[in-house]
């Protein structure tokens, strides 16, 4: 009874994350291409890693970063 209950149910779309979407980012790639795009970025300076690839070692350099920021932007205890 139960699978034929879950038969009637409705189904749930598929969620697609907004950059896995080819027309959202065409205009970029056209942009790219033709030597004409430009990014604001914030430097936050550098860290040594030891793989030059994956997305975890990119997430942990941030991290990095940013509490080292934040260690030096620390008002001084008195």
């Amino acid at each position: 009874m139960n699978k034929l209950r879950q038969s009637f149910r409705r189904k749930k779309d598929v969620y697609v994350p907004e950059s896995s979407r080819p027309h959202q980012w065409q205009t970029d790639e056209e942009a790219v291409r033709s030597g004409k795009c430009s990014f604001a970025v914030k430097y936050l300076g550098h860290v040594e890693v030891e793989e030059s690839r994956g997305m975890h070692i990119c997430e942990g350099a941030v991290k990095r970063l940013k509490t080292s920021l934040e260690v030096q932007t620390l008002p001084p205890v008195s």
